[in-house]
């Protein structure tokens, strides 16, 4: 009895023990595998010249991810294991379609046209019986009832100078309909879609008005509460919280530094101002990626040229290291209740 409990007990660690080595293998592939990337563009002058090309592989191209940017279309590809999903396949889905539809509708109007040809000369047929019976009866209307058509003709004359007598009396804006034929309905109509176009103008100038009055009163009320935010900024926990992140930061930012790295870009905007900022920019992320970037701005010409190719490594062990150190940092955590626990009074 006993050597059946220690072999079920064995047999549940064995289990336990299996379960747990997955999971271990799982969390190091997850953190210790790295993710390659590789991106390509080139623009030769104009944005329809823009070219682009990103591709993501982690676990032997297990995972990847392909992303296309050429003649201002977008492709993109992703697949997982047998799975695979994207809108590459698309076009050639659509071009069979096309020619499928063009197809049917040949068929169709060969059809068509063969039916009309029959339609017609029935119609023609039918025309010739109709015209001959129409010209026998005019013929007996000529011989047997010429005085109908007087009698007609008398009483349209004094129709025609009973209209022409009343619109002689009538007022001028009711001459003015009846000539031109413009019924009262039209006109009403006309006028309150006019006013209400105008109203939806005051309505929409109304709301712009109410959000920049809500935008002043916001402004206003932070510049009145702005001691309370210094005296919050100048904290010394506060301080040294801001300084870890930042050094966890630019840390962070070194790991991502791409292997291979060759940018050349020869750039250029309207206002000198804006070119000016993006210059600061670049300025700003030249450090982390050293002399890989050439950076050339034009202050006089709008101009976009030039090359990029990246290549690199990201490594997730990196994200989560940066997360757990800065967890365990008291003046982090602090700071993090502080602000969540923030009111201006």
């Amino acid at each position: 009895m006993l050597h059946i409990l220690i072999l079920i007990l064995k047999i549940i660690g064995i289990i336990i023990a299996v379960i747990l080595g997955i999971l271990l293998l799982l969390i190091a592939i997850f953190l210790f595998v790295p993710v390659h990337y590789e991106v390509q563009g080139r623009c030769d002058g104009d944005l329809d010249s823009l070219k682009g090309k990103v591709q993501v592989i982690w676990l032997l191209q297990l995972v990847r991810a392909d992303i296309l940017y050429k003649n201002g279309k977008m492709k993109w590809r992703l697949r997982f294991a047998w799975i695979k999903r994207g809108n590459t396949g698309a076009g050639k889905k659509q071009k069979k379609v096309q020619t499928l539809q063009k197809q049917a509708e040949k068929a169709e109007i060969s059809g068509i046209e063969e039916e009309e040809k029959t339609e017609i000369s029935e119609i023609e047929e039918e025309e010739k019986s109709n015209h001959e019976k129409s010209i026998t009866e005019t013929d007996k209307i000529e011989k047997n009832e010429p005085e109908k058509f007087t009698e007609k003709s008398e009483e349209n004359l004094a129709t025609s100078q009973t209209i022409r007598q009343k619109s002689a009396h009538a007022p001028e804006s009711e001459k003015w309909k009846t000539e031109k034929g413009i019924p009262e309905k039209e006109k009403s109509v006309d006028s309150e879609k006019n006013g209400s176009f105008y109203q939806r103008i005051l309505s929409w100038i109304q709301k712009i008005k109410c959000t920049f009055g809500k935008l002043c009163d916001k402004i206003k009320a932070l510049s009145g509460k702005k001691e309370k935010l210094e005296e919050f900024l100048r904290d010394e926990v506060h301080k040294g919280a801001y300084h870890k992140c930042k050094k966890e930061l630019f840390r962070l930012m070194k790991h991502l530094k791409p292997q291979k790295a060759d940018v050349r870009i020869i750039y250029g905007f309207d206002d000198p101002y804006h070119t000016g900022q993006a210059l600061a920019v670049f300025g700003v992320l030249y450090p982390f990626v050293g002399g890989c970037i050439s950076v050339t701005p034009d202050f006089e010409h709008q101009v976009l040229k030039g090359s990029a190719y990246l290549k690199g490594k990201i490594y997730l062990w990196h994200f989560v290291q940066s997360g757990w150190k800065l967890i365990w940092n008291r003046n982090v955590r602090q700071t993090y209740r502080d602000i969540r626990n923030f009111k201006i009074k």
